[in-house]
């Protein structure tokens, strides 16, 4: 059988595939007013691949066309010829692995750990060329057993060798990449886009198979003049460039931008590369499609650029100059000099220090928040006696939706974008020696600092450690490793022990260490057996790593009481960032600031001071003031938060002033780059993406779900840009 040319059915096909993923893709990303802008980027962007498909289809079938066999008869027919094919195929595999193993090593050691997004693609490359020659030396070396599995293949008449082989490959293919998927679960991965390819490539074999396969569709064809698919794809490549045209010019903040970031699936990938494609000063914003960059020739101004005061240039592209201002930069406090010893107030709390965290605790999780598993059975006993006997501060926000970001705000009392890093854009940066931890100023008032953990982030070299005349990360792992260790039980004895020691020797301490049950993975417990499947199964394991932790806190609070310190230790305990669950189409965190990320608990148990609960806005950022405020020493300049420790002593009569504003920042990292500021004023939220260039503002009172966006609403105008001129401040603060 010679099978027809397949030059034009591939092209017809690819065009006609991609062009139906846009229609489909725009139809999910129309609503409201954004129909019309929806579609025009819709079909814009997406005519664009569906011609470079065409095209590409073209060129690949006519080369396929020239180097395929005469016919597969013939490769049915002559066996020599088909187990040729079929070791040539297989030649080409071993090729491709070895050359991908080049590159996957080459990821490891080299391209993930670059800054530059350009060099790590040029670096990207040059692995694969490397790799590109042992993959030819293995593929020549491997030809002779090659050739042998090749004849040991099954020929049945109808496909032959090379048949049974490239069906073969095609399912080991599909195997491969569900076995990709199940090494992370599937809810944290963007499957948009893929969704978007496979309505694509389904709308496009339903094309060719009908129009070039099926006796109907080719009697339809030959009825319809000769030259009318060329009309069509001249028609489609003029509707294209005009959707370009016109989407390229929608204004900044238009709704079709906002719907193709929320409501499509591949829509918004291809918004990014179309952003990143126009973007002439190569800062990583576009002054087309919506990209939001005032000057598209100067690298140094863009969206969530540092804008300096009074120089008369707008940096960060929010309509005008910051304005000077006469309070000092955070960081000028800042310097690498060890602080000097302290001489505490009269009337400081002389006692030690014991702080907990959690990684990934919700606020809500905890039973005197009313949550239960089953309803009315508290996961978190030992947590709820804590906020019954100390000040449990109800309404906490995290100031990042992260653990490398959240830590070092506790640490330093200052926001993240205050923070000095070493390499701000990676996953973990570390803190340099000018950020001063509130434990060297702990340690200067006479406290004695001691860290146990066992967690790949809490190594010594983060920065972190300074200050600290004890650091123990016994037994830590891998990033992997430690996302799927059950550690508890090997920190919780060892924290036990050093608190024996303490005691015995009578120390004046201040001990922290981090417990990490709650964070993904979430692995099982044989305490707490689980039984749902799917999201809420994953709810089900997260809910009972939380009670399993609590189980630990508690064998570590009943320490305390044995050891004879309870009487003399306050506790703290908080969680660095909370975890979501699909309540704005992600899981998990770090991806936005909304509160099921954000919202975390805070207890404070001060020996001799009443119990009491706190419905005042209080930020992580406030822990560091608070501790040293508690121990009498002076709160650093450099230090963003503010002192809680009126509320502990005093309670609500304490706090007549208006609720303090709560901030919190996304800054963009290798895993997830983007950028967005939230602030929280007066029950309103309004929350900056930066990058997607777009606003958001929550009613809190009464949308505490953050489902209704009221900053395209009329009446919230006024509203909205008041709130609008704080959070700005707030981005061009002095640093």
């Amino acid at each position: 059988m010679q099978w027809p040319t397949l030059k034009r059915p591939v092209a017809a096909s690819a065009l006609a595939g991609f062009v139906g993923a846009g229609i489909v893709d725009g139809l999910l990303s129309a609503r409201g007013g954004a129909t019309g802008q929806a579609f025009v980027l819709a079909f814009g962007l997406y005519g664009a691949v569906a011609l470079a498909a065409a095209f590409g289809g073209a060129l690949l079938a006519a080369a396929f066309d020239a180097a395929r066999p005469p016919g597969w008869g013939k490769l049915r027919d002559e066996p020599n010829r088909d187990h040729a094919v079929a070791a040539g195929i297989l030649a080409a595999v071993v090729a491709t692995l070895v050359v991908a193993a080049f590159a996957a090593i080459g990821q490891r050691a080299l391209v993930g750990k670059m800054q530059s997004q350009k060099l790590a693609t040029i670096a990207a490359g040059g692995m694969v060329a490397i790799g590109a020659l042992p993959g030819a030396l293995a593929a020549i070396a491997a030809l002779p057993a090659l050739r042998w599995i090749a004849r040991a293949l099954p020929r049945p008449r109808a496909l032959g060798a090379t048949g049974v082989l490239l069906i073969t490959l095609g399912f080991g293919a599909v195997l491969a990449f569900v076995a990709a998927l199940s090494r992370a679960d599937w809810r944290v991965l963007d499957l948009g886009p893929l969704y978007a390819l496979a309505v694509a490539l389904v709308l496009g074999v339903a094309h060719g198979v009908f129009w070039f396969g099926s006796a109907t569709g080719r009697a339809v064809r030959q009825r319809l003049p000769a030259r009318l698919g060329s009309v069509l794809s001249f028609a489609i490549a003029i509707v294209t460039f005009t959707c370009l045209i016109v989407g390229a010019r929608l204004p900044e903040g238009s709704p079709g931008f906002a719907a193709a970031a929320e409501d499509s699936w591949g829509l918004r990938l291809l918004l990014g590369a179309a952003r990143r494609a126009t973007d002439h000063d190569g800062d990583g914003f576009s002054a087309r499609f919506g990209g939001g960059d005032c000057d598209d020739t100067r690298a140094d101004v863009y969206p969530g650029a540092d804008d300096i005061p009074g120089d008369g240039i707008d940096q960060n592209c929010e309509g005008g100059d910051a304005k000077p201002s006469s309070a000092p930069a955070a960081a000028a406090a800042a310097t690498e000099a060890p602080i000097k010893a302290i001489a505490p107030r009269a009337d400081a709390f002389k006692g030690n220090l014991l702080i907990i965290t959690i990684d990934a605790l919700r606020g809500d999780r905890l039973g005197v928040a009313g949550y239960g598993r089953p309803a009315g059975h508290s996961l978190t006993p030992t947590l709820d006696a804590l906020a019954r006997k100390g000040t449990y501060f109800k309404r906490a926000w995290a100031q990042a939706p992260n653990t490398p970001k959240s830590f070092p705000v506790i640490l330093t009392g200052r926001y993240p974008s205050d923070i000095a890093w070493d390499k701000p854009g990676t996953n973990y940066p570390n803190l340099l020696p000018s950020n001063h931890t509130f434990f060297e100023t702990l340690a200067a008032a006479g406290l004695e600092p001691i860290g146990i953990f066992s967690h790949f982030y809490f190594t010594a070299d983060r920065g972190i450690s300074r200050g600290f005349v004890e650091w123990s990360d016994d037994g830590a792992g891998t990033i992997a490793e430690s996302n799927k260790d059950i550690a508890s039980p090997r920190i919780v004895p060892r924290v036990i022990e050093r608190l024996r020691q303490a005691a015995a020797k009578k120390e004046h301490f201040v001990l922290w260490t981090h417990l990490f049950e709650p964070h993904s993975s979430y692995m099982p417990h044989k305490e707490f057996p689980t039984s749902l499947s799917g999201v809420p199964g994953l709810m089900e394991k997260y809910d009972y790593e939380i009670a399993f932790c609590d189980s630990w806190v508690g064998k570590l609070i009943d320490a305390v009481k044995q050891l004879g310190l309870a009487d003399n230790t306050a506790i703290v305990v908080m969680a660095d960032h909370g975890e979501a669950w699909g309540e704005h189409k992600v899981y998990f965190h770090g991806q936005d600031l909304f509160d099921e990320q954000l919202r975390v608990p805070l207890i404070f148990v001060v020996p001799g001071h009443a119990p009491q609960v706190s419905d005042e806005p209080v930020a992580l950022v406030d822990v560091a003031p608070t501790l040293i405020d508690l121990v009498g020493a002076p709160i650093p300049a450099a230090m963003r938060g503010r002192s809680l420790l009126p509320i502990i002593l005093h309670g609500k009569a304490a706090h007549a002033a208006p609720p303090h504003p709560i901030f919190a920042e996304l800054l963009p990292a290798t895993a997830w780059p983007h950028h967005a500021t939230m602030m929280l004023d007066d029950g309103h939220k309004l929350i900056h993406r930066i990058s997607d260039r777009r606003w958001e503002l929550y009613d809190m009172r009464a949308d505490p779900g953050e489902k209704k966006n009221l900053a395209d609403a009329p009446a919230d105008a006024a509203l909205l840009e008041g709130l609008r001129a704080k959070l700005l401040a707030f981005e061009e603060r002095p640093r």
